[in-house]
């Protein structure tokens, strides 16, 4: 038997329980190993940094303010934390730090004269003393053998720290990684794994995929050579388990002593993949294939989690529930379970049937997370949607007269969109505003591998250039990628500008606190539709 611990590492938001790690747990722990969970997100004081730091990136730069940094900084506030960790003794650390902030590719003598480091560094000192002695405590209390950290873009600073600390507080632990990793997924190229785990000695293993046969062959095995696990990857160190289960013979997620009162929502999930590979997306590429679990399961899955959790609100983590919801919903009403649930939703013919949304309504379906993109049919088209913007303005129809909030994501400056095609989009949240319950745009964010390559364009072009210079990708140790279709930097964010000026005209609110909350549910109540699930119920904070 081995110890471990996972870690979800700040800054991720805690919208719900997390599950990944939580689906780890129950797995190794029915081989006979001990695992413990911690999330740093659910530590008010950490997560809040994140805000502070939007709060004072806008107070330096006034022009965040119109550029939705709640979605679209996250990723400077990744690298802003690298360069903090690992560049803060350089004589050109104030011109590193420009550089990550420089998002509209302005000569980088305008930016310098612009910033003060200080205020952002006295908040990662602060955040530092903090989640280290919280770190220390943990190691101390758990004993693990095994340390694991979540790597996504937004806790790529924080995994690399708390790893390399693991390294100095654990005789002969070991450490892991698991998960996209930085910059748009770099677990897509083995080339930038490979290149990423030589950088950091401290990280013993990169498990791509699929964690849970990996997971525990790490548990198992004291004296597995550290190495690269997994995907495509896997060639690159010989052995390794295959992970070609079902979905159905893994066990039921434990949350463990995670404070499950601090998320908004409990987890659950339905696949894994995606039956879809629209272009600007990652999932087909990470999980290499889609598998569904029974709805049925599913179902007994949430009612068990809600009774022990005495919680009735889920998040599915699923790419997309068009597949499962009209089974879900039919099992979860012969139960009688009075759940509530919120989850991603193509906008498609499969959304345009008032009865149908009606039903999945009244199986507690209070939220549809729609990835509308766009309103130009070439673009959309361009993206592999396989719908149309009429079809998309049934779909907000029917689900918001059937008492849905319709949460719509757009993205702004999208390779080769035209100033008209973009007018489109702006257009469409004109007509149709009554039906959309909130709207959040990004910025396109590209990577030549690690997108699903379902794009004419994306694909066979070729055309993308380094994000960065090279004194920042070798402190970074990633090269970030950037398409070069004639669009500029300060283009792409003109038209998020604009996006968010139209939406502030329209009233289409874009919620990421409690009292945006209460605002967005107040107006789409005023709007003549249902609010059938208030967030005041739970959790930190209201957060996407």
């Amino acid at each position: 038997m081995s110890r471990a611990l996972l870690i979800v590492p700040h800054f991720w938001d805690p919208i719900c329980v997390p599950l990944g790690v939580s689906a780890l747990k129950a797995y190794a722990e029915r081989f006979g190993h001990e695992v413990s969970l911690f999330d740093f997100n659910t530590v008010p004081e950490v997560f809040s940094v994140q805000r502070a730091y939007f709060d004072e990136l806008e107070r330096q730069f006034p022009e965040w303010r119109r550029w939705n940094a709640e979605r679209n900084a996250t990723d400077l506030l990744a690298m802003h934390q690298i360069v903090y960790l690992y560049g803060r003794a350089r004589p050109d650390y104030r011109e590193l730090v420009a550089e990550v902030l420089n998002v509209t590719a302005a000569p980088l003598d305008t930016v310098v004269p612009r910033l003060k480091t200080a205020p952002f560094d006295a908040l990662f000192a602060k955040l530092y003393a903090r989640v280290g002695s919280i770190f220390q405590n943990l190691v101390e209390t758990t004993r693990p053998e095994v340390i694991g950290c979540s790597l996504f873009n937004s806790t790529w600073a924080a995994t690399l720290f708390l790893l390399r600390r693991a390294k100095a507080l654990m005789k002969g632990g070991r450490t892991v990684v698991g998960g996209p990793g930085p910059i748009m997924g770099i677990a897509s190229s083995a080339a930038e794994v490979a290149a990423f785990h030589s950088a950091h000695d401290f990280i013993d293993y990169y498990v791509i995929g699929e964690g849970e046969k990996h997971f525990v062959s790490i548990l198992d095995q004291p004296d597995l050579p550290p190495g690269i696990l997994g995907g495509e990857v896997a060639r690159l160190r010989a052995g390794g388990p295959r992970q070609d289960f079902q979905l159905a013979e893994l066990p039921d997620p434990d949350y463990g002593h995670l404070e499950v009162s601090r998320y908004l929502q409990l987890s659950a999930a339905s696949s894994r993949g995606c039956p879809f590979e629209c272009s600007f997306c990652a999932e087909t590429v990470f999980w290499k294939g889609y598998r569904k679990l029974p709805t049925d399961r599913l179902a007994d899955q949430m009612v068990m989690l809600s009774q022990r959790y005495r919680k009735d609100s889920f998040y599915l983590c699923d790419s997309l529930s068009n597949p499962i919801l009209d089974g879900l919903s039919q099992a979860l009403i012969q139960r009688g379970a009075k759940l509530h649930f919120d989850c991603y939703v193509r906008a498609d013919r499969t959304c345009l049937d008032a009865e149908k949304a009606a039903r999945w309504r009244d199986a507690g379906l209070f939220r549809a997370r729609l990835g509308l993109e766009s309103a130009s049919q070439r673009i959309l088209d361009e993206m592999v949607k396989k719908t149309d913007p009429p079809t998309m303005a049934r779909a907000l129809k029917a689900l918001s007269d059937a008492g849905v909030r319709t949460s719509t994501l757009w993205i702004a400056g999208y390779p080769g969109e035209t100033l008209s095609e973009f007018n489109d989009t702006l257009t469409f949240l004109r007509e149709n505003r009554t039906n959309i319950y909130d709207a959040d745009a990004w910025l396109f964010q590209y990577h030549p591998k690690g997108l699903a390559g379902s794009s004419t364009r994306l694909k066979d072009s070729g055309a993308s250039r380094p994000r960065f210079g090279s004194e920042l990708s070798k402190l970074t140790r990633v090269e970030a990628s950037m398409v070069d279709d004639g669009l500029s930097p300060g283009d792409r964010l003109e038209r998020l500008e604009r996006f968010v000026a139209t939406m502030q005209e329209l009233e289409i609110p874009n919620p990421y606190s409690l009292t945006q909350w209460r605002s967005a549910d107040a107006r789409w109540e005023a709007l003549g539709h249902e609010a059938r699930w208030s967030v005041l119920g739970g959790g930190v904070e209201a957060t996407r």
